[in-house]
């Protein structure tokens, strides 16, 4: 395949952003199966473009200016439950991981319902919720280089922290991952992902386009009442406002640029550090042309 022939040219991100947020990508490609992955993956390595595995397009900033090289949109989605876990690939959504297997009768993931995003990217961070995270549920993990090279790792290799993994920062990209949970009864994890679902709708600000926590929490403490102690709810920069709802939510309240958005998390570390001594590091990931 020729390089002109690869994907979409200069293909906007923001649509494919939760934020709504992004410039463009120098090519932007959508997989669907775990062959369209490998083989997008290997046409930019023949070409020398680097990749950006962008997944549901939550927890990451996208420069105004935009992706260099490759933007591979990760839909590959498959989730297959096996005794007491459940095996998904990297382009499945969280939600469905919890709800596959919530229907086979698989306990302990409820929690993955109610983070956005797809196992890869979750693999990648190690996102989590309700005080759980995915280093606690992941069992294992198939993992490919630019090269084509795919080896299995276990949950122990992956170096996994709070919201952070070292996988991070590298161009190792998750294929797919084992999670595990518990034998348990399906109605009862029915009832808990709706019990924890409508918690979050009450709590966050679901209803304005946002990537999610900002900040990662600070050792005993929350990063959202720090900045809302700080007196940082409801501020602007352009089209970007810290959520009156959730002070570690910051929303896309108009036209924000990327720009707006890292302004206003600028203002939020200032504000906290000068008022209370506490460095607020991000959670969310900028990638791009900043």
């Amino acid at each position: 395949m020729t390089v002109a022939a690869f994907g979409v040219r200069g293909e906007r991100l923001a649509p494919h952003t939760s934020l709504r947020i992004g410039g463009p990508a120098d090519y932007f490609v959508r997989v669907a199966t775990e062959r369209d992955l490998v083989d997008a993956i290997q046409v930019a390595r023949e070409h020398e473009l680097p990749v950006f595995i962008l997944g549901g397009g939550t927890n990451v900033l996208v420069a105004d200016a935009g992706i260099r090289g490759v933007v591979l949109r990760n839909s590959w989605r498959e989730a297959t439950p096996d005794g007491t876990t459940v095996m998904a690939s990297s382009g499945t959504e969280l939600a469905h991981v919890a709800a596959t297997a919530a229907k086979a009768g698989i306990e302990g993931l409820e929690w993955m319902a109610t983070v956005p995003g797809t196992v890869g990217g979750a693999v990648h961070g190690n996102a989590g919720a309700f005080g759980s995270e995915t280093a606690d549920a992941l069992v294992e993990a198939e993992l490919m280089d630019l090269n084509g090279d795919t080896w299995t790792a276990g949950v122990e290799e992956l170096g996994y922290a709070y919201r952070t993994s070292a996988l991070q920062g590298t161009p190792i990209v998750c294929v797919r991952a084992r999670f595990r949970g518990t034998a348990g009864d399906r109605a009862k994890a029915v009832q808990r992902i709706k019990e924890m679902a409508n918690e979050r709708m009450q709590k966050q600000p679901l209803a304005q386009p946002n990537t999610g926590s900002i900040f990662r929490n600070p050792p005993g403490d929350h990063a959202g009442r720090l900045i809302e102690a700080a007196g940082l709810k409801g501020r602007t920069i352009g089209g970007a406002m810290v959520s009156p709802k959730h002070a570690n939510f910051i929303v896309n309240v108009g036209d924000a640029a990327a720009s707006d958005v890292r302004a206003l998390m600028t203002v939020c570390q200032d504000e906290v550090q000068k008022q209370f001594g506490v460095t607020l590091v991000p959670e969310v990931e900028l990638v791009g042309e900043w």
